[in-house]
């Protein structure tokens, strides 16, 4: 099996460190459960794939997915809390008894945005790779569910797309490049800017009327801003990051409109 997935390298990196990867490979999984063999060879294909797609950590497009991710990881949270706000906002006001989850679209919609919300938490807090494969499976069966339902949840074309790009965004992100503290900092105070005044709005406790969908974009845009300011020789690497994490914003201006 391990000769098959080494072929997933490109064929240059192939003949120089093939040897010494299959090496270490049979090294770490000696003696090891099935789960923890499948685990390695899961890394492996992961690393394979990033290096013929070039988006390792030493290729300059696998640095910008990894500037990126904690970016990603916040929009992805606050785009799924604002879900989930409006779900229990709405079921709370009205006047009919809570409404059960079934076993339909709806649930899993809701479900997979509390997957995505735990997973990005988690991911910006505490355990970065963990959080982050969470959200990945929670935006992808989010953008499955929202094609399945149509147009009863967004748009059934581009919510499913944007989700799906945010994931492969998060998800191609190179592992030994997490992200560090101050930036899942910054991502994280981002996610609560958009979050709390939207799902305020929602509860009525705004003294205004209307959603603004531009809202989490301006809020997304002013750290970027910042960043490429304090740092100008990362202007463009910076705003290319934000850039890779507007896509779920960018679906809900167009749901919500201006």
């Amino acid at each position: 099996m391990i000769g098959l997935v080494l072929r997933l390298y490109p064929r240059r990196y192939r003949l120089e460190a093939g040897e010494e990867i299959l090496a270490v490979h049979r090294e770490s999984v000696a003696g090891a459960r099935v789960v923890d063999r499948l685990r390695e060879a899961a890394d492996i294909v992961g690393h394979a794939l990033r290096m013929r797609l070039g988006v390792s950590s030493a290729a300059g497009a696998g640095r910008l997915l990894a500037e990126a991710a904690p970016q990603d990881a916040g929009v992805a949270a606050a785009y799924c809390g604002l879900h989930l706000s409006r779900w229990y906002v709405a079921a709370s006001l009205s006047p009919a008894p809570f409404p059960a989850l079934d076993a339909d679209t709806w649930t899993a919609r809701l479900l997979a945005s509390a997957l995505v919300v735990v997973g990005a938490v988690t991911a910006l807090t505490s355990r970065w790779r963990a959080g982050a494969w969470a959200a990945v499976v929670g935006l992808v069966v989010l953008a499955v569910a929202t094609v399945v339902s149509g147009p009863a949840f967004g748009d059934p074309v581009v919510t499913p797309a944007m989700a799906l790009l945010a994931a492969l965004a998060l998800a191609a992100a190179p592992p030994d490049l997490p992200p560090g503290t101050r930036a899942r900092a910054t991502a994280g105070a981002t996610a609560a800017v958009v979050w709390l005044p939207v799902t305020a709005l929602y509860a009525g406790a705004l003294p205004v009327s209307t959603d603004h969908g531009l809202w989490p974009l301006l809020v997304l845009a002013v750290p970027g801003v910042a960043r490429a300011l304090r740092h100008r020789s990362f202007r463009l690497t910076g705003t290319a990051a934000t850039l890779l994490a507007c896509p779920l914003f960018l679906a809900y201006a167009h749901t919500i409109g201006p």
